[in-house]
């Protein structure tokens, strides 16, 4: 299913226009899973989402860009929270997900999702015996993981949209997300 643009549209206007999403799926994502890290997934297992070690945090663009970079191994979000207080949106992130299948660690930028430094394993540990003895097999193995990760991207993708543009967003969702948030504006106010 194509869409018509006119001939003259300019694609990097059309996608300055909606990068915007990506930072708000992944400031939902982070936000969400500090509240609960297990995300139904496809079928009926759970993924578990983790942000961890980085998050970039910015908002405007140009010269009235403000960017705010936390780098943290312990997962001490305070200057980050803050920085939601003041509109900043999450544009980059290291996640760790882990199904049932994989564990993953990746850096995960908004303006494309696009996975970037990707480092998987099974979850399962295999045996000896069940160790794929080729190089074919061991790459097929990572091949298929790849897809996993892509398929459960996209689940969760889809997932904040279906939310976002539903009346749950400001019925539930985003009540949900500002009492979370609500210790850290009020400490910030109160400063």
């Amino acid at each position: 299913m194509s869409q018509n643009y006119p001939e003259n549209v300019d694609f990097l206007d059309l996608w300055l226009e909606k990068m915007f999403l990506g930072q708000e799926f992944l400031t939902w994502l982070w936000l969400a899973s500090e509240i609960d890290c297990l995300f139904p997934g496809p079928g009926d297992s759970d993924v578990e989402v983790r942000f961890e070690k980085r998050l970039v945090l910015e908002t405007g663009q140009g010269q009235n860009r403000s960017q705010v970079v936390c780098q943290n191994p312990d997962r001490d979000w305070t200057e980050a929270f803050v920085a939601l207080g003041v509109d900043k949106k999450v544009v980059q992130a290291h996640l760790n997900i882990r199904t049932e299948l994989f564990e993953c660690a990746l850096n995960l930028p908004a303006d494309t999702l696009a996975p970037q430094s990707v480092k998987m394993k099974a979850t399962a540990a295999f045996t000896e015996d069940d160790e794929p003895k080729s190089q074919i097999a061991k790459f097929l193995s990572q091949v298929s993981l790849m897809s996993s990760l892509r398929t459960i991207l996209d689940f969760l993708f889809h997932s904040f949209l279906k939310i976002r543009l539903s009346n749950d967003w400001s019925a539930k969702e985003l009540p949900r997300l500002r009492e979370f948030l609500k210790p850290w504006i009020i400490s910030r106010e109160n400063s």
